[in-house]
C-alpha cells in the first residue's frame, strides 16, 4: 500500500505542475496540498481490506479538513498576485526556475504529504473493530482541530478585508495566540495520531510529528515571524501573545 500510495502522490502533485505551468502560477500547489490529502485518504480507504466506523469517520474528518483548506487557499490566492516567497525563487533561480521548482517544491511537498499522511493510512490499514476511550479522545481533539484553525483563518480574512498597511492582526483567537490557525491544525493531526496510537499503529504518528515539526520549526511560524520582524506593531504583538498555545495575553 505504502510504495502505492508514494506513487500515486508522484502522479497527483506532477499533473499540479502541469498547471503551474500553463497558469504560470507556482502557488497553486498551496491547493493542491489540502487536497492531496483527501485524495491519499480516499485511496488508502479503497485500498483497504476493513471499511471499519473508525475508517469512515476518518475519511470524513480528512476529507472537512482537506477540502475547507483548499478552498480557503484557492480563493485567498485568487484574489491576489503571486505569494512573495515563489516571486523571490523566481529571482533566485533564474531561467531553471521550474525545473527547480518541480524537484524542490512540488517533489518536495509530494514527499512530505506522503509521509504526513501515514497516519490517515496507519489508522485505514488497522483491522481493529474495538474502540476505546483514546479513540474517542483522538476524534474529539481532531474536530477540536478543525475547528480552531476554521475559525482562526476566517478571522484573519475578515480582518484583511479591511487591514491598512503594516496592521496586525490581534483580535479574536489571535489575541490568544500569534498562530491560531496553525495551532488548530498541529491539534487536529495530533488527534489523529491519537486515533492510530488507539488501533494500536504506532507508526503513524510519524506524520503527526513531521507536520508539528515542520509547523513550528521549518515552513510555518518561522518565516512568518521573520517576515513581520521590524514591524513595530509586531513587535508589540509579540511581547503580549503566546506564539503557539493560546494563553492569556500579557500585561
Amino acid at each position: 500500500m505504502l510504495v502505492a500510495l508514494l506513487v500515486a502522490v508522484w502522479v497527483y502533485m506532477t499533473l499540479w505542475f502541469g498547471l503551474a505551468r500553463w497558469s504560470d502560477r507556482t502557488d497553486v500547489v498551496d491547493s493542491a496540498w489540502g487536497l492531496g490529502f483527501v485524495y491519499v485518504a480516499w485511496l488508502a480507504f479503497a485500498i483497504g481490506q476493513h471499511h471499519l466506523a473508525t475508517q469512515w469517520l476518518t475519511a470524513g474528518f480528512v476529507t472537512i479538513w482537506g477540502v475547507r483548506l483548499f478552498l480557503h487557499l484557492t480563493t485567498r490566492n485568487m484574489k491576489k498576485t503571486e505569494d512573495y516567497r515563489y516571486v523571490a525563487y523566481r529571482e533566485k533561480w533564474g531561467k531553471d526556475y521550474w525545473q527547480k521548482a518541480y524537484v524542490r517544491i512540488f517533489m518536495t511537498q509530494a514527499i512530505l504529504l506522503w509521509v504526513i499522511s501515514l497516519t490517515v493510512v496507519a489508522i485505514m490499514a488497522s483491522s481493529s473493530v474495538r474502540w476505546s476511550w483514546l479513540a474517542i479522545a483522538g476524534f474529539v481533539v481532531w474536530a477540536f482541530g478543525i475547528i480552531f484553525e476554521t475559525v482562526g483563518d476566517w478571522q484573519l480574512r475578515q480582518f484583511m478585508k479591511t487591514r491598512k498597511k503594516g496592521q496586525i492582526m490581534t483580535t479574536g483567537l489571535w489575541r490568544y495566540s500569534r498562530h491560531p490557525n496553525y495551532f488548530g491544525e498541529v491539534a487536529a493531526w495530533c488527534g489523529a495520531g491519537l486515533v492510530a496510537v488507539s488501533l494500536g499503529q504506532w507508526w503513524g504518528l510519524l506524520g503527526s510529528l513531521t507536520i508539528t515539526i515542520l509547523i513550528l520549526k521549518v515552513s510555518g511560524i518561522p518565516p512568518l515571524e521573520k517576515h513581520y520582524e521590524g514591524n513595530k506593531q509586531f513587535e508589540e504583538y509579540k511581547k503580549q501573545t503566546s506564539v503557539f498555545f493560546p494563553l492569556p495575553p500579557k500585561n
